[in-house]
């Protein structure tokens, strides 16, 4: 490696977060560099993705035959009190296009690598970070080797004990706490297709199926928060005595056997979250900006998404066609996800808190049955995966909460489509690729797609015509003749009539500005 050599880009940590942002800012045109500070792929812990991951890497192009070669998670159950409540990840009937997935996160980061070598991207193995020199137009990082790599920007994607965090002086708030972890062999009636929880104002139980190298069905997690926290860190043999008191006293299940522990062990849990998710020409995301308990999946698809979020802003700063003012809006729409998320600000987080003996009476008999009523566990189901997740209220958004789907800020389903170019048929996620995506009427809408090649790179972008509706209701016949424009992370940027004046000046706003609403 040569001593002050230079880059757009230096992103610190090959884990997912880090790779899906060197592989999108490729894809954007952006040059890149990938240190990790380990010597090389490191054995992972976490076991699930959730759908906005598996959606992150089919707008990138890099998901693949993932799906098929890994089981399904399709629903949660949370014990609530006395009330088993159901989550499903599926809708019955309909094909999951972004399958919530059973797989090692190893697993994810392996593909993730397979598409960054795709694009002869290279990930500099043992290039260990110790400091962060920073001037008005470039960073600097210091490695333990000696040498020193100049970027232009510098992204830590390096995990909880982030020393890019720490060297660019970003400070955090939140709590830190000791889990138990056993992997064991276990024989029980519990759903294999889902992950189940116990919610207990002592803290929750989680169990989640495992797959098995050696093809047995009942391996298994369980993770808890250690009831002893404070005390010295236990030794094997406490962590399973720990583990099954914890299943006694929060679960219906302190007398299951464990033929076989395959894992056994305690872990720091950080429940933390950045107050800034940058510091000049430092940025943090994923772990490194909210490091969270790696259960269940949403520390992975969250980090993820912080990548395709971020990437496309810096795009657009670094080829001189938007601001640094867009760059805050990176941390305004992203910052709230993971605060919901990591602080525990979710439904089920607040009602696993309640203490008081008439609140749980309130819990068990009126709350309980509320969530169990068809549809709000749909609604709770999608909350807590954030297949809806929404910047509606951010400075790139409607400015509503309210209103029909989809509104500025909304994330995009992936429609079949109709490529304008040579008129073949497509889905809308096939054509991200790191892209902007116009989405315009049968027909064409030509106004429309000169007001973006006026800002944005002609291969920056993709025109697409809607389907031929199928209904002929009223409001189908409106949508089918509004112009959509769509972000490269799949969120809805503006709608409106072809011939409105509202694209440009959304665009303007966007680019200019770095807010689009008052």
């Amino acid at each position: 490696m040569s001593s002050e050599a230079t880059t757009d880009v230096l992103v610190i940590g090959a884990g997912p977060a880090g790779l899906t942002l060197a592989n999108y800012l490729s894809l954007q045109g952006v040059s890149v560099r990938l240190l990790e500070r380990a010597p090389g792929p490191p054995e992972r812990l976490s076991s699930s993705v959730h759908g906005p991951g598996s959606e992150v890497m089919q707008r990138m192009g890099s998901l693949g035959n993932l799906p098929n070669e890994t089981p399904m998670l399709t629903n949660a159950t949370a014990h609530l009190g006395r009330q088993p409540i159901r989550l499903r990840y599926t809708t019955p009937g309909k094909v999951n296009l972004a399958p919530p997935m059973l797989i090692n996160q190893g697993k994810i980061e392996a593909a993730l690598r397979e598409y960054w070598a795709d694009r002869d991207g290279a990930v500099e193995w043992s290039s260990v970070l110790v400091d962060i020199e920073q001037d008005a137009d470039s960073v600097t990082a210091v490695l333990s080797s000696g040498d020193r790599v100049r970027a232009s920007w510098l992204v830590g994607c390096d995990g909880p004990d982030s020393m890019v965090r720490k060297a660019a002086g970003i400070s955090s708030i939140g709590r830190s706490s000791r889990y138990l972890m056993v992997d064991a062999h276990v024989n029980w009636d519990l759903d294999r297709n889902g992950l189940t929880g116990w919610l207990h104002p002592d803290g929750k139980v989680g169990v989640m199926p495992m797959v098995d190298p050696d093809g047995a069905n009942n391996l298994w997690r369980i993770l808890a928060l250690d009831p002893e926290q404070g005390t010295e860190k236990p030794d094997e043999d406490e962590i399973v005595s720990r583990v099954r008191t914890v299943l006694a006293e929060r679960s219906p299940y302190g007398g299951v056997e464990f033929l076989d522990t395959t894992t056994k062990l305690t872990f720091t849990g950080q429940g933390r979250i950045v107050e800034n998710y940058r510091e000049g020409r430092v940025l943090v995301a994923g772990d490194a900006a909210h490091p969270h308990v790696p259960f269940g999946g949403p520390a992975i698809h969250t980090g993820m998404g912080d990548s395709e979020n971020l990437a496309w802003k810096l795009a657009l700063i670094i080829h001189g066609k938007a601001g640094e003012a867009l760059l805050e809006t990176y941390q305004d729409e992203r910052r709230p996800i993971a605060e919901e998320i990591v602080l525990g600000k979710s439904a089920p987080s607040q009602i696993e808190k309640m203490r008081n003996p008439l609140v749980r009476v309130l819990r068990d008999h009126v709350v309980a049955p509320i969530v169990k009523t068809p549809g709000f566990d749909q609604l709770t189901t999608f909350s807590h995966s954030k297949l809806w997740e929404t910047y509606r209220g951010g400075p790139l958004g409607g400015g509503s909460r309210f209103g029909a789907k989809p509104q500025p800020g909304d994330t995009v389903g992936d429609l079949e489509c109709v490529r304008s170019s040579d008129r073949s048929r497509t889905r809308l996620y096939e054509q991200f690729h790191g892209r902007w995506v116009l989405l315009v009427p049968k027909g064409g809408a030509d106004p429309c797609v000169d007001v973006v090649r006026q800002h944005l790179d002609d291969d920056r972008f993709v025109v697409l015509e809607r389907k031929a509706a199928q209904s002929s209701s009223k409001k189908d016949r409106a949508v089918a003749g509004e112009v959509w424009l769509i972000r490269p992370d799949g969120h809805l940027a503006w709608r409106g009539e072809p011939e409105s004046p509202g694209l440009d000046q959304w665009l303007e706003g966007m680019l200019r500005y770095g807010r689009t609403n008052k």
